[in-house]
């Protein structure tokens, strides 16, 4: 069951309704336990940058929003290592904060396909999200990178 109550104030449902997001999202952390995920890449998930099985960024495939769709499959994964027992839907439910980082100057375009992955990810949660645009990441061949802060009910 979903504990977190996001929040906006007058004129950010436009912004919030488009990306998915709430100006605010609070919880109480009492009887809650915090999941934060390392930053996750948009990486085909049998590539390992320290054993690799292809030219160098053949792991890569695609622009901004097919990374960005990668990299929130990476971050359920991480969510679900941490809370096996939790659906993909209440997994996302979860999740009150996103930072994300992408390379370069994004094209309104592209930030509406990354805003429909967002929503097809996060349902009807809004959380709280800061979208931070970078001049490179590691590795190179990176466009984004996805770090996110969930809290769950004890169990």
């Amino acid at each position: 069951m979903a504990f977190i109550k996001n929040h906006d104030y007058p004129g950010y449902e436009v912004l919030g309704n488009v990306f998915n997001i709430s100006a605010a999202a609070s919880f109480q952390a009492k009887d809650a336990r915090i999941v934060a995920t390392s930053g996750q890449i948009g990486e085909a998930s049998d590539y390992s940058p320290f054993n690799p099985n292809g030219a160098d960024g053949q792991q890569f495939d695609g622009g901004h929003a097919k990374q960005f769709d990668v990299a929130m499959h990476n971050i359920q994964k991480s969510l679900a290592a941490a809370s096996p027992n939790l659906s993909p839907t209440e997994l996302w439910e979860g999740v009150f904060n996103i930072t994300s980082f992408h390379v370069g100057s994004i094209p309104q375009e592209d930030q509406l396909e990354i805003a429909a992955v967002a929503r097809r990810y996060l349902g009807k949660n809004k959380p709280a999200w800061a979208a931070i645009c970078v001049a490179a990441l590691f590795p190179p061949k990176c466009l984004v990178e996805i770090q996110v802060q969930a809290a769950y009910a004890n169990e």
